[in-house]
């Protein structure tokens, strides 16, 4: 009796004990749910299910793309595994059309990062083929990304703004 007892509490020390680490994890909101570095591909589908997500691996078999069930051609980012655990996500918003959609994808990503001190990355190209421009807001564990490509004779430009977790592992 006392050994069920101390196994039951031992096995309840260790739910609590995960979902506190879980908890402080870095992490990534896709939908209502989050996705957290260190959580494993079972538990990544599982919550994305809920919010009627999905992940489809490349052949690469570590990283993978979130879908919206919704619509399958639309990725909404990408997670990426290593020994089965999240090590990178990254959430990928909306194209942008204009500069007030811009400035209200910014605001929205500056008031998900845990700390609103951040530093500043500009890069930028111009060249035969057209321009892109880069800034990157390194934000304690969090960055987010904002790009804009313009093709050369095209006077559109593409706008993307990504939040991103953890680091993708170089060979």
């Amino acid at each position: 009796m006392n050994l069920k007892l101390i196994v039951i509490g031992a096995l309840a020390f260790a739910i609590v004990l995960q979902l506190s680490a879980e908890r402080n994890q870095p992490s990534i909101a896709f939908g209502m749910t989050t996705v957290s570095l260190g959580m494993t591909v079972q538990q990544v589908q599982e919550r994305l299910s809920g919010e009627a997500r999905s992940i489809k691996f490349l052949p690469d078999k570590v990283t993978a793309l979130v879908y919206a069930n919704r619509d399958p051609d639309e990725t909404e980012g990408q997670i990426t595994f290593s020994d089965g655990r999240v090590v990178y996500a990254q959430f990928q918003m909306r194209n942008v059309g204009n500069a007030d959609e811009l400035a209200q994808e910014i605001a929205g990503a500056v008031d998900n990062m845990e700390t609103k001190n951040c530093d500043l990355s500009n890069y930028s190209a111009h060249g035969t083929g057209g321009g892109f421009s880069q800034t990157i807001f390194d934000c304690g564990s969090r960055r987010f990304n904002i790009m804009s490509v313009q093709s050369l004779g095209i006077s559109d430009r593409t706008i993307n703004v990504n939040i991103e977790v953890g680091q993708i592992a170089t060979k």
